[in-house]
């Protein structure tokens, strides 16, 4: 087959598998797998292509009270990147549940018709909790001199709970155990700080990276919304009954209380007032178990679940030459603390420092991967010699046995290479009883005699040198010039983004104005919030997921916005997420697309001053 051809098939089966992912059509269900009894939720059915009129065919919402629904929202972009068009479409159908009774249940399969073709979704399990009465603090005072309840008495003791999570409490030493410090919650946090983690001794410890997604979680019969803090992967080092100490934090959470009845009645007569809590996770004991008894002579402390494989040298060599074997250990386990196996070779075999490659990755699941040991060596005396086995011994803790891998037995040829006694010097060789052993073939002697005669011109002289020397300043003015120019343009970016934060405010915004001209309420509001967010995330240089409106408000108040207008904004934020899954008018829309552009400008006057 012809180079030509095979290149033709290659780009054929890249535009069938191109034409085969076009043609892909996904329709999937969202909803919550964990919920609580008396809580509604929202289950969407969404589908990426157009489908059929009226081809939407719900499930039976067994066990659930269908409050609304369904509630149907499109959506359609186009791109053009390249002088490439590429076009998005989307279409969700939205229902709110409320559970009748706990228990688990399953949402059956809703289908829908695309093309004359029909697509189904999986069913979905939820569970259904009844969750316990939260214990609260008790309030002061009794009868006419109660005093109102303060912002604190409105927080649970459990509705904020910091845990330390372990994969396993009993384990053998150095077995991995992947422990996570979550943070549990049922109120808003607005803030966290001084986050203090514990300290791992007597363990190997490795951070692990992981997805910071919130997600929802039954604890002591009550559902939590959970985040992950940290993650690591920790091997003990040690036997005996070791205890992880606390980890600690102190979070913020808002609480709306009923202010002065002489407030300004503009901000509702309500105030919001920041509880801080320091949390502390419980202490956590390990047991780690020593290996059982009668362990191999070769067991030098490798736990996990191993496999061996190997690359013997060639059977015959000649003497004084070089060669070697090859052993990989790969499987899970604690790779990073398994020793070289040993090697034994003849007398007359030179064994040389054993070369380590390690392609080891830790992940939450423990560390897996591959160690290569190379043992060069060089063959001095001919002859016939049997190599005995390399042994790997571990200890498995799935069935806590030990287990040993060995290689095949190995004999090598070692051929004479012709050389004599009488062309090398007997100097050259050290007796190995019956056998001679030459020391001049690898390396080579230091001659005697008389010294080569210098050389007449010296380097430093040459234009060759001047030439280089040249050559090297060049090449190192462009790269400092390149480097400079790097970091000023890295120093620029964020400026960059807070210079353009209006423009690309007022893009999203003609976006949202799009939507409402197509009649699309849900697409307008979620732009509009898009562009408010972003708006002052790009601004002030803030991430979008550390922004709250008390934090927008502050940040406005300081550079010198009046507190009208930074109210304003916090207002036209509450409206539209309201809006955005309420029945609304285009009109409705139209005004909070005014308000939003108005009070963008207003801020923008007073931040360029």
């Amino acid at each position: 087959m012809t180079r030509g051809i095979q290149r033709f098939l290659v780009v054929l089966v890249a535009l069938l598998s191109t034409l085969t992912v076009w043609g892909q059509v996904s329709f999937k269900v969202d909803a919550p797998a964990l919920t609580a009894l008396g809580e509604p939720f929202r289950v969407e059915f969404s589908v990426d292509a157009e489908p059929e009129r009226n081809s939407f065919k719900a499930p039976d919402f067994e066990g659930f009270d269908v409050l609304a629904g369904p509630s149907v929202s499109t959506g359609h972009s186009v791109q053009f990147v390249n002088g490439r068009k590429s076009a998005s479409y989307s279409c969700t159908y939205t229902y709110v549940l409320m559970p009748s009774e706990a228990g688990k249940f399953t949402i059956g399969t809703a289908s829908i018709t695309v093309e004359d073709k029909k697509y189904t979704t999986k069913p979905q399990l939820i569970e259904v909790i009844a969750e316990k009465v939260s214990e609260r603090p008790a309030e002061q005072g009794s009868g006419d001199t109660k005093q109102k309840s303060s912002p604190e008495s409105r927080i649970a003791k459990d509705d904020i709970l910091l845990r330390l999570k372990l994969s396993d409490r009993d384990v053998y030493k150095g077995e991995a155990i992947r422990v996570s410090l979550v943070l549990y919650t049922r109120v808003n946090i607005s803030d966290v700080s001084d986050v203090n983690i514990p300290s791992f001794d007597g363990f190997w410890s490795q951070e692990l990276s992981f997805d910071n997604v919130p997600s929802r979680e039954e604890y002591n019969g009550r559902i939590y919304e959970t985040h992950k803090i940290t993650e690591m992967l920790l091997s003990p080092q040690q036997s005996g009954r070791i205890t992880i100490p606390s980890a600690s934090m102190t979070v913020r959470t808002p609480v709306e209380v009923q202010g002065n009845r002489h407030f300004d009645p503009f901000f509702g007569g309500r105030q919001i007032h920041y509880v801080t809590k320091q949390l502390k996770s419980e202490p956590i004991t390990i047991d780690v178990r020593e290996f059982p008894q009668g362990a191999p002579r070769s067991f030098k402390g490798a736990v996990g679940d191993f496999r061996i494989s190997y690359r013997m040298p060639s059977s015959e060599i000649e003497s004084n030459s070089a060669d070697q074997f090859e052993l990989t250990i790969s499987g899970s386990g604690n790779l990073k603390f398994i020793t070289a196996p040993r090697l034994s070779l003849p007398d007359s075999f030179e064994l040389y420092d054993t070369k380590i490659v390690d392609n080891i990755k830790v992940t939450a699941s423990g560390t897996t991967g591959s160690i290569t040991y190379t043992y060069p060596f060089v063959a001095r005396s001919a002859g016939e010699f049997a190599i005995m086995p390399i042994e790997f011994c571990y200890f498995d803790p799935q069935t806590k046995e030990y287990k040993t891998l060995t290689t095949e037995p190995f004999t090598i040829t070692i051929k004479d290479d012709g050389s004599t006694v009488a062309k090398h010097s007997a100097d050259n060789y050290v007796n190995y009883g019956s056998t001679m052993r030459q020391l001049d073939k690898d390396i080579r002697f230091i001659h005697i005699g008389a010294l080569p005669p210098k050389s007449a011109s010296v380097l430093i002289f040459s234009p060759i040198y001047w030439l280089v020397v040249v050559v090297l300043l060049a090449i190192f003015v462009v790269v400092y010039v390149v480097m400079r120019k790097r970091i000023r343009d890295n120093r620029n970016i964020v400026a960059r983004r807070m210079k353009r934060a209006d423009k690309v405010a007022i893009q999203r915004l003609r976006m949202a104005e799009r939507s409402m001209n197509e009649g699309n309420r849900h697409a307008f509001y979620e732009e509009t919030l898009r562009a408010m967010w972003g708006y002052i995330s790009d601004k002030f240089n803030i991430p979008v997921a550390s922004l709250t409106k008390e934090k927008i408000r502050e940040e406005l108040y300081r550079r010198g916005v009046a507190m009208a207008v930074a109210e304003e904004f916090c207002e036209i934020i509450s409206r539209s997420e309201e809006a955005q899954y309420a029945p609304s008018t285009e009109g409705e829309m139209s005004v909070v697309y005014a308000d939003a552009i108005d009070v963008m400008s207003k801020i923008e006057e007073v931040v360029k001053r």
